[in-house]
């Protein structure tokens, strides 16, 4: 099984330092949101979303991804919630305090195949949050699923 995979990153800049990172991880290229389009790996390659630096969360979501088919998947870090959630009423009032075991904190790196996320920069170019770029993944067809804590 093939580890490699086309690193993306949301940043305009990529900090020379950081990129070793994500080429030890077995990156076979790497580029911004920015210049995706001009990124001439293939539609089925599995492409990361990522911030630069440390790359250790990258084999979570990349685990999750890898022997699915070549389209409809995206899969996003999940970590414990360690503050406390309050729920709030239809009025803006505090309702109570939430279980953080029902909750999750999403967050990057997110792992889909290339020419789904694409599909997803086609559809919302501006999206640049994980939330907004999750939420453009689903609108282009993904199912999103977790990978992690």
């Amino acid at each position: 099984m093939s580890t490699a995979f086309v690193a993306v990153i949301r940043v305009d800049d990529l900090p020379a330092a950081d990129l070793p990172g994500l080429a030890a991880a077995g990156a076979v290229a790497v580029h911004t949101l920015h210049d995706l389009a001009a990124c001439t790996e293939p539609d089925d390659a599995i492409a990361v979303l990522a911030d630069p630096g440390p790359a250790q969360l990258l084999e979570p979501v990349l685990a999750a991804l890898e022997g699915t088919p070549a389209a409809g998947l995206a899969v996003t870090s999940v970590r414990p919630v360690t503050d406390t959630l309050k729920r709030v009423g239809p009025d803006g009032g505090l309702n109570g305090t939430a279980d953080r075991e029902h909750h999750r904190f999403v967050t990057l790196p997110v792992a889909t195949r290339l020419g789904l996320l694409r599909e997803a920069r086609r559809r919302e170019p501006t999206a640049a949050t994980t939330g907004e770029i999750l939420a453009s993944l689903a609108a282009a067809g993904a199912t999103v699923v977790a990978a992690g804590r």
